[in-house]
């Protein structure tokens, strides 16, 4: 089934032990992601 699945696959954030400020930018970045990819698919 999944290969009939269009999704698209974006870069995880992991994150082990308390965040650093690399960790929160990762996060900032993915969140800017999917909401620009939202706006591309009329989601938002």
């Amino acid at each position: 089934m999944i290969p009939n699945l269009k999704a698209e696959i974006l870069e995880p954030v992991l994150c082990r032990g308390f965040p650093n400020e690399a960790d929160y930018k990762a996060l900032d970045s993915l969140a800017t992601t999917i909401a620009e990819k939202h706006k591309e698919n009329g989601f938002a």
